[in-house]
């Protein structure tokens, strides 16, 4: 089912959203830390742009997979391709609005809930792209502002 997608219309936030934390904290843990933040909330446009940046909402954060000192694994691509699909395949339960994936080449990819499914750019749309070591994800409002959420999807996902 396609959703609308928000982008940064609900405007700039103070910090991180709590459901917005939550993800992270939930993600971090059961990649059992092949993951990192790489960056969450921060208000500035986006690269190269007049618009304003997902991450200046407090719904958006950065996932590197580089093994970084005591950060990452080794195989880290691979650790992250896995949590790309799973997080597209969840994204209704999730409340995901968007996954950029900077790695492929020739520019990228990313999943968007208006059209559920995965785009490859084929000309420079995201900077970083190709061969960036991080992943982008985009909550929805409601899903950014409700931890409790956030972790009821992901005890679905991953029950004890």
């Amino acid at each position: 089912m396609t959703r609308p997608y928000t982008g940064s219309t609900d405007g700039e936030a103070k910090r991180v959203r709590a459901g917005m934390k939550a993800f992270i904290d939930r993600v971090l843990l059961l990649s059992d830390h092949a993951l990192w933040n790489n960056g969450d909330h921060v208000v500035r446009n986006m690269r190269g742009k007049t618009t304003l940046s997902v991450h200046a909402t407090g719904r958006a954060c950065d996932l590197s997979y580089r093994k970084m000192g005591s950060k990452g694994k080794e195989n880290g691509r691979k650790h992250a391709v896995e949590w790309c699909n799973l997080l597209a395949k969840n994204a209704e339960l999730l409340g995901i609005e968007m996954i950029i994936d900077y790695f492929p080449e020739p520019h990228g990819r990313a999943w968007r809930c208006d059209r559920q499914a995965w785009s490859k750019y084929t000309k420079p749309t995201v900077s970083g792209a190709p061969h960036g070591d991080w992943i982008h994800v985009e909550l929805s409002p409601q899903m950014a502002d409700n931890p409790g959420a956030v972790d009821s999807a992901f005890k679905s996902l991953f029950p004890q």
